[in-house]
């Protein structure tokens, strides 16, 4: 059996990483790590790659739009999948994220258990394992 995927989450409010964290752990996810922007991100992702990224657009030092178009143009991470997770809602913004390579983008705020179903359709459709719901 494959082995669950290593997922990152960055967001500037702890509060919305420790809500997204816990919907992915109570789901079955256990590989979890936490950048506060997309400056320590990159930074991680130096270090471990990541199966999948969810990422807030608006932080600090470097916002996630920024993040992206950095990771976008790695050799080494360019195919990461990366899911925008923000209360940015414009169309023309929305459309700017998709022009750089979003995966999936989803509106804050969220409902923990949605939220939860559209990672693990993400993940199956790129061919990666999710955990089995008891």
């Amino acid at each position: 059996m494959k082995q669950l995927p290593k997922i990152m989450i960055a967001d500037d409010m702890q509060m919305m990483r420790k809500v997204l964290k816990s919907a992915l752990i109570k789901a079955g996810f256990h590989d979890i790590s936490e950048a506060i922007n997309g400056e320590e991100l990159l930074q991680k992702m130096a270090e471990t790659p990541f199966d999948l990224i969810i990422c807030d657009w608006g932080m600090p030092k470097m916002s996630g739009i920024d993040a992206l178009r950095h990771i976008r143009s790695s050799d080494t991470h360019r195919h990461t999948p990366f899911v925008m997770v923000t209360t940015v809602t414009e169309a023309n913004k929305v459309r700017e994220a998709i022009e750089a390579g979003i995966n999936d983008y989803i509106i804050k705020p969220i409902k923990p258990e949605m939220f939860v179903e559209k990672v693990k359709k993400i993940l199956l459709k790129l061919d990666l394992p999710v955990p089995i719901s008891a």
